[in-house]
């Protein structure tokens, strides 16, 4: 099979065809739980500096619902404050992204397109927010979310018996923490060169903390590690490499609100161009649980849940764990037997997997 990452590269998008979009609801809630932190960004810009347009970029816009939401909601803010201003809409994505799909959520029945007042232009940036992807000062709102905790490349330490970064022994651990720190720091200082002065940025997505009794909570974690136990058993039946997967780790990491505001703040690398306006974590409860507890049905529980895991997780295992690790068996083939199993898991025991979300809200301002 001809090598399809060349350069580590972590993901290939959400899934597409509208099955991501299809299977977001844990995103979406945690966009809604951001709208009031996105009015409040949009009504202390300086609409006195805005040049030709004000405008917003969408980092890690996925295959767009969610993405037109957080859009919406600052336009709409915007609209309060200035009816008739003109405003773009950038989003932005790896290139294999499916933007077509990004558009139509824009374009759609409760898409920003419809709204009134002055225009509004949409348009794409495709490539790696870890590095520029608009030119320098041209920013006035920066949207991130349910994207920058992944990591920009597929880390090649892993804790044992685990593919989760919470499970790993203390210098794993360390490791993989060092190597986010980068990440954060890179994605940040594209995103000050980016802003224009005065310019403001959200960014929403899992993170960590600690519970009233000191303990530490970590998103996902059980999940995690249902993810794991299934992908185990897989190697004990000769399909997936033993050694491949206990070096694999699922790319993402958990940040705390400190590890957020680091290099914004006393002598980080960018508290000279980036002031923090806030960085907290709260709690944001899961639409599956949610329903299950309602109707008390496990198979329909395991069946929406399974297809949410698979949403976001499936680019990312096929290119690295299933096409290096599969044995004997074609990796499309595994990955629909890998999530099979794990609806399989779920609907035997809904608990053990239970998705817990800690979300990481922080936000910034271009000094």
């Amino acid at each position: 099979m001809p090598d399809r990452n060349p350069r580590d590269a972590v993901t290939e998008g959400m899934k597409a065809g509208g099955y991501y979009d299809a299977h977001s609801e844990y995103q979406r809630r945690v966009v809604e739980s951001g709208h009031a932190a996105i009015r409040e960004l949009v009504a202390t810009a300086g609409l006195d500096r805005v040049q030709g347009a004000f405008t917003i970029a969408d980092y890690g816009a996925g295959t767009g619902a969610t993405s037109a939401d957080a859009v919406g909601v600052a336009l709409r803010a915007l609209r309060e404050r200035d009816g008739e201003v003109p405003a773009a809409a950038i989003h932005n994505d790896v290139i294999t992204n499916d933007f077509n799909a990004v558009f139509a959520a824009a374009a759609g029945d409760d898409g920003y397109l419809s709204l009134g007042g002055g225009p509004v232009y949409p348009l794409a940036a495709a490539g790696s927010f870890f590095t520029q992807v608009v030119p320098d000062g041209t920013v006035d709102l920066g949207l991130c979310s349910n994207a920058s905790h992944w990591f920009r490349a597929q880390p090649r330490t892993a804790p044992p018996d685990s593919m989760w970064f919470s499970d790993a022994p203390p210098d794993v651990r360390a490791a993989l923490a060092e190597q986010a720190a980068g990440d954060w720091s890179a994605f940040l200082a594209a995103r000050a060169v980016e802003l224009a002065t005065g310019g403001r940025l959200l960014v929403q997505g899992i993170g960590r903390t600690q519970g009233e009794d000191g303990s530490e909570l970590v998103s996902a974690a059980r999940l995690l590690r249902v993810m794991w136990e299934v992908a185990s058993d897989l190697a004990d039946d000769g399909a997936l490499d033993r050694d491949l997967l206990q070096a694999y780790v699922f790319p993402v990491y958990c940040r705390s609100a400190e590890e957020a505001a680091a290099p914004a703040i006393g002598g980080g690398e960018l508290s000279g161009t980036l002031e923090l306006v806030s960085s907290t974590v709260e709690e944001v409860a899961n639409p599956f649980w949610e329903v299950l507890e309602r109707d008390g049905d496990p198979e329909a529980y395991a069946a929406a849940y399974t297809a949410f895991v698979r949403a976001f997780s499936e680019s990312t295992l096929t290119l690295n764990l299933f096409e290096p690790a599969a044995r004997g068996v074609e990796p499309a083939k595994l990955c629909d037997e890998y999530f099979d199993r794990f609806q399989a898991a779920t609907a035997a025991d809904p608990e053990a997997g239970k998705y817990e979300a800690w979300i990481l809200r922080a936000a910034f301002a271009r000094r």
